[in-house]
């Protein structure tokens, strides 16, 4: 989560946002669509099988079109994908770094 949150931190340049995100996203006041993604991408991620056409209509009602839609699936799986590599080979984020 270092990693992840030093890169939106460079993105966003709000450390509070940051924070909160790292904490407990559910308890900041986000706007609906990004509320939304990130309870995606929590869905996504912990239970993958359970993810159907109604997630995606959420998304679509609160404004992502298809290739947005797309795009989100594919950071979250890119993201899962990383961080099991890591984990099974014992990779840490500043290994890279040498």
């Amino acid at each position: 989560m270092t990693a992840h949150g030093e890169a939106l931190r460079t993105e966003s340049n709000d450390d509070p946002l940051v924070e909160g995100i790292k904490q407990d996203y559910t308890q900041l006041d986000l706007p609906a669509g990004e509320r939304a993604m990130l309870d995606y991408a929590v869905k996504l991620t912990l239970t993958p099988s359970s993810v159907g056409e109604d997630d995606v209509k959420i998304l679509r009602t609160l404004g992502f079109d298809d290739r947005d839609i797309l795009d989100i699936v594919y950071v979250i799986c890119l993201y899962n994908f990383n961080d099991r590599m890591a984990d099974a080979t014992g990779i840490k984020g500043h290994d890279f770094l040498r």
